[in-house]
């Protein structure tokens, strides 16, 4: 038996080197590789590609990494974040309409809402450096990514004078044990009216973004969020304050990859006191709708370098967070993480991940959470998120509870629930899978699914499920661009978009529990949530 499997393995490694693929497990033949790229370009740009904003080149293609994404089914528009942590990134925050490219293609990518907003200035190079980046580490087998983050070596004088110059439950299903089943049903097209339309801390005409990392749309009410960190974040310590994180939303029309208009709804500054002391990790939100209104929406975002969750009251405008809980610092015993087999890195991320059940029949939901750095998962009830009297650290300790773990080597960076089955789905950084949870089960790693997993997909942080039952999720080399100097491989590919239906990715798995699945639609027809 040992001589086969022997024998399978090597016939197995022939076949890879032949025809250049990658092992891939689970549901892997129901996942679609949607996009790839190995460059990331841009269309139209406005400057010259070698052009200079103050020390820096304007375009750098091996600096370019795509972090997360989110899309628009109604109009077909992919919103991408491209992170300012090195520099040459034209567009932080970007876009490309699915429609106009073939599966397994490489789209190009235009800025959103325009390139203008997302410019930088030679001034932004004179702003105040900020902190230092100790708590970046890694390091590596031999040849396989260096990582002298701190120090000069060979390529980073090369990259210096190559390309610097020289410059330094209403009504639906109900389930007794997690709750009423939200509908998210499709309703009407919803367009923002020019009343609801406004901004707060600053004028629309002074828009700018300097560097995001994820985004999310809202199918719900036809809108984009994401969050400005408001700072570059090079490497060598080379940290600029340009101006205070914000949340920024935009209007989505059905016919807006035609327009290419997005209104600006909403530009509202993180105070000082809530964004904590590393706002560059204001990472991931979730949106928590309490009504019909789109204006009666709290959203939860988690800072994990700062172990914080903050919470925005968008009806009221207002913000404050909740600090100082265990559970929401990193477990250092599993903060030593792998990336790509061969370069050892440590990163401390607290809590990362939000995901929010079903909601009971006073609109409260559990928000589930996790650190980056644990296989651990705990739930607090948005009931006490959303009472500002508790924040920080008015709560009462035992509101945050352990649910359970996921299994060794499985920190997740973020996660998706599908309320037609009662799943929650996993990106996970470290195991190169994407996993799912049936809820109504233990969390516990017997009742933990593999829905793909392959060699490809190295450190995924995207995962969201869209109104047409799809499942999506990304790959990228975050761990190379944060951790390291060393350029990308262009001759590889560095970012891919995945999809899946949820029916298709459960099938098969203990993830599936086909007595309590349902059709969201025929289910929640006059649900509005």
């Amino acid at each position: 038996m040992l001589f086969r499997m022997k024998n399978f393995t090597f016939v197995l490694s022939i076949l890879t080197l032949i025809t250049g693929s990658y092992a891939a497990y689970g549901r892997s033949s129901v996942v679609e590789e949607i996009f790839r790229w190995k460059q990331i370009s841009y269309e139209n740009l406005p400057q010259s590609e070698n052009s200079y904003v103050g020390p820096y080149r304007y375009y750098i293609p091996e600096n370019n990494n795509m972090a997360s994404m989110a899309f628009h089914p109604a109009s077909g528009l992919m919103i991408v974040n491209v992170f300012r942590i090195r520099p040459g990134i034209p567009a932080t925050l970007a876009a490309f309409c699915v429609q106009d490219y073939s599966t397994g293609s490489s789209p190009k990518l235009w800025g959103f809402p325009n390139y203008e907003v997302n410019t930088l200035s030679a001034s932004d190079f004179d702003a105040r450096r900020f902190f230092e980046n100790s708590w970046r580490t890694g390091h590596k087998k031999p040849n396989k990514h260096h990582n002298n983050y701190y120090g000069q070596n060979n390529y980073q004088n090369n990259y210096q004078n190559n390309y610097y110059g020289g410059h330094g439950g209403h009504g639906g299903h109900h389930n007794n044990y997690y709750g009423s089943y939200p509908s998210y049903y499709q309703k009407p097209y919803y367009k923002p009216t020019p009343s609801a339309i406004t901004t707060t801390q600053k004028p629309k005409n002074s828009l700018r973004i300097v560097s995001t990392y994820t985004a999310s749309v809202d199918e719900k009410c036809n809108r984009a969020f994401t969050i400005d960190v408001g700072l570059l974040n090079y490497y060598n310590n080379d940290t600029r304050v340009i101006q205070k994180p914000a949340i920024l939303v935009f209007g989505l029309a059905q016919d807006c990859c035609q327009t290419r208009e997005f209104p600006l709804i909403r530009r509202s500054e993180i105070p000082d006191d809530v964004a904590g002391p590393i706002p560059f990790g204001t990472l991931f939100l979730k949106l928590d709708y309490q009504s019909s209104d789109c204006d009666d929406l709290f959203i939860y975002i988690t800072n994990p370098f700062s172990n914080q969750i903050i919470v925005y009251d968008y009806k009221n405008d207002d913000f404050w967070t909740f600090t100082s809980h265990p559970t929401f610092a990193p477990v250092i015993a599993e903060s030593h993480l792998v990336y790509d087999k061969t370069f050892f890195y440590d990163l401390p991320l607290g809590v990362v991940g939000i995901a929010l059940g079903y909601a009971d029949e006073y609109g409260d939901r559990p928000a589930y959470y996790f650190p980056g750095s644990s296989t651990a998962q705990f739930a607090v009830s948005t009931e006490v998120l959303k009472d500002k009297r508790k924040a920080p650290t008015n709560y009462d300790p035992d509101d945050f509870a352990i649910m359970g773990y996921r299994g060794c080597d499985h920190q997740a960076a973020n996660a998706a629930i599908d309320y037609t089955y009662g799943v929650m789905f996993y990106a996970e950084m470290q195991s190169n899978s994407i996993r799912c949870w049936n809820m109504k089960k233990p969390l516990n790693p017997d009742n933990i699914g593999v829905v793909y997993e392959s060699d490809i997909l190295l450190y995924s942080i995207a995962i969201f499920i869209d109104s047409r039952g799809y499942l999506w999720f990304n790959t990228g080399s975050l761990p190379i661009i944060f951790l390291t100097d060393d350029p990308l491989n262009l001759n590889e590919y560095n970012n891919r978009i995945f999809r899946v239906k949820v029916s298709d990715a459960i099938r098969g798995t203990v993830c599936e529990d086909e007595e309590d699945s349902y059709r969201l639609a025929d289910l929640y027809n006059d649900y509005d949530h």
